[in-house]
């Protein structure tokens, strides 16, 4: 039976709103939620508008593609290094921008429609964020545009998930004895030897100020502060977790000692799925490794469900941790990958992407192991830090024990 085939691309808010039913109603990431996608379309400066590309078969909605117009500044590194950083208009397509029928057919025709976009001049470049390696709209984005507009070498990252046991005592039989013993003894260490310690959950729009002022005295102390990534309190990280508050998925987990907050780890229950925000610790009170001592007592609630949450696992996100490594029960691997419009604009940002992933891939090959290279990234992280410096407050610190909640990348 011939089935007739349209292809719609909402270009502003009031024609996403009208894929609202159809979207909803299939599941993907947080990431690509309806609402979250919308928010950040509103409160980010670089996005210019949506471009949500709709596939109907017979006049029904059959599957999306999830981006966004943006005009910013690309990075192109060569590990933390960034090299090049071009303004362009680029179509970004976010994580799990696939929903509804994600066929190989279906799949096909939605990337035919990006390069359809790009030839149109809607955009020099456009960026797949982090598809899975063995998934078709990878295959299909390294396939389909020819030589001159497809990526080189996307860089694969590993994503690991860890589903979430019925007993605590299930995730520490899967490290290794000394693993278990050692944190075991760190975190009996940390409860008993030192003074007024407690976990903090916030949730609700009321507690945002007290989150974000004590979120920022760590964060700002942190290595992801000298990369300008991690937590920030900034307009753009309060209206996301300003959504969450307001969407309930908010679950912001703090560590204090003695009143002081020496740990954070902020995320999202979205759905049955806790997915994993932000990290950090305050470097002075690493003898301690409160960051890890969190995610355990965190864990450990998870798994008896706590406060009535129901959570089945655990989104850590992309990139490389031994803590993600002990703890997930899965893993895979994923890249971002870009396609480039077949213009000058185009070819010229083909030309920085190539030459900085091929410079990147050849120092990987000169560092040799990986065990190596764990140690050159740790050093850098540790550089970074140690060229942090707070910047002093002039506004009143609000009492860290503030308002007691609903319940009371390197990290240590």
């Amino acid at each position: 039976m011939i089935q007739n085939i349209e292809i719609r691309t909402a270009r502003s808010v009031p024609e996403v709103e009208e894929m609202r039913e159809a979207w909803s109603k299939w599941p993907s990431h947080r990431d690509s939620d309806i609402d979250f996608f919308l928010m950040i379309c509103r409160s980010y400066p670089e996005v210019l508008r949506p471009h949500v590309i709709g596939l109907y078969r017979d006049g029904k909605p059959e599957s999306i593609l999830v981006g966004r117009l943006e005009r910013k500044r690309l990075n192109f590194r060569i590990g933390y290094k960034t090299v090049f950083q071009p303004w362009a208009r680029c179509l970004t397509f976010v994580y799990g921008a696939v929903h509804g029928n994600g066929s190989t057919d279906n799949i096909r025709i939605l990337v035919d429609e990006v390069m359809k976009s790009l030839r149109r001049g809607e955009a020099d470049t456009a960026l797949l964020e982090f598809v899975g390696l063995d998934s078709p709209l990878y295959d299909f984005a390294l396939r389909v545009p020819g030589f001159l507009c497809r990526d080189t070498l996307p860089p694969a990252q590993s994503h690991h998930l860890m589903k979430i046991p019925s007993a605590i005592d299930e995730v520490y039989a899967r490290m290794s004895s000394k693993h278990r013993k050692n944190l075991r003894r760190e975190i009996k260490r940390l409860f008993n030897e030192t003074g007024g310690v407690r976990i903090a959950c916030y949730r609700s729009e009321s507690e945002l100020d007290q989150l974000f002022c004590d979120a920022e005295l760590i964060a700002a102390k942190t290595y992801q502060r000298g990369l300008m990534a991690g937590f920030a309190d900034n307009p753009q990280v309060r209206e996301r977790l300003g959504l969450a508050a307001r969407k309930g998925w908010l679950r912001a987990n703090l560590l204090y000692m003695e009143k002081r907050p020496v740990a954070f780890w902020i995320g999202m229950l979205y759905g049955e799925t806790f997915v994993s925000e932000y990290l950090g610790y305050d470097p002075e009170f690493r003898q301690w490794s409160p960051g890890m001592v969190l995610i355990m007592r965190i864990i450990q609630g998870f798994c008896a469900g706590a406060d009535g949450d129901t959570v089945t696992e655990l989104d850590f996100g992309l990139g490389h941790a031994e803590y993600k490594a002990s703890l997930c029960t899965a893993s895979w691997m994923e890249a971002p990958v870009y396609i480039f419009s077949p213009t000058v604009k185009g070819m010229r940002l083909k030309g920085m992407r190539t030459v900085t992933r091929l410079t990147d891939g050849v120092i990987r090959e000169l560092i040799g192991s990986s065990t190596l290279f764990s140690k050159f990234k740790k050093s850098w992280r540790n550089h970074l830090a140690s060229k942090v410096q707070p910047e002093p407050r002039t506004t009143v610190t609000p009492d860290s024990t503030g308002t007691q909640a609903s319940r009371s990348q390197a990290v240590s």
